[in-house]
């Protein structure tokens, strides 16, 4: 699979897991919805008419609120040190740094602590939707399995729905913890790990975890 078509199956499957959160669990009542429908938007190459027109649908008490995180991801992502990037990285970049921000990962920088704080119910919400229907998850789960970074793991566990592990904040938040620490391990990421070596998650994820 090329990266094209790599990044159009991480597209195309963010409009699928954002639908079925729409029509099965009020997504379209939430922020995180709304700028993940924007980004997803922008990364197909929506008009500025188009992407005005969807915003339309925002729900008025969510309107300044969705307008505020347009503006501050577009000129988080404006500042980011590249000739050039893929506006689906900035897409599911918006999920990474919102779970960093959610977990109090030492990789959360200040700049995306003011950015990217969105609702621990939000994202549990996302990824459930996105598990809620099998191919999805699947998709979206070989698509980041081969990534080495942190975060890639990190998404590509989640989207696992092949393991006994029941998705809830406790868990989204101790394992984005885990993965992206580095060296020895910690007092507190030991009781993370401990917590997941209750579930599969540990053999699907750390087979090289740190110190064993």
């Amino acid at each position: 699979m090329g990266l094209s078509d790599v990044s159009e199956t991480l597209r195309s499957c963010m409009e699928a897991a954002l639908d079925v959160w729409a029509t099965r669990f009020s997504g379209d009542k939430d922020g995180l919805y709304w700028v993940l429908r924007a980004k997803s938007a922008e990364a197909a190459g929506a008009s500025p008419i188009h992407l005005a027109r969807l915003l339309e649908g925002v729900p008025a008490d969510l309107g300044g609120e969705v307008r505020q995180r347009l503006e501050q991801t577009a000129a988080y992502w404006d500042n980011i040190r590249y000739a050039s990037l893929d506006r689906v990285t900035q897409l599911w970049g918006t999920v990474v740094n919102a779970l960093r921000v959610d977990a109090s990962s030492p990789m959360a920088t200040e700049a995306q602590k003011e950015v990217f704080a969105f609702p621990t119910d939000s994202l549990v919400a996302l990824f459930r939707a996105a598990r809620d229907r099998m191919e999805i998850a699947d998709q979206l789960h070989h698509a980041f399995k081969p990534m080495p970074a942190p975060e890639c793991q990190a998404l590509a566990a989640l989207f696992n729905v092949h393991v006994d592990a029941t998705l809830d904040a406790d868990l989204m938040q101790r394992l984005v913890r885990l993965l992206d620490a580095e060296g020895p391990l910690s007092e507190s990421e030991s009781a993370d790990l401990a917590t997941l070596s209750n579930t599969s998650l540990v053999h699907a994820t750390f087979r090289g975890k740190r110190g064993d």
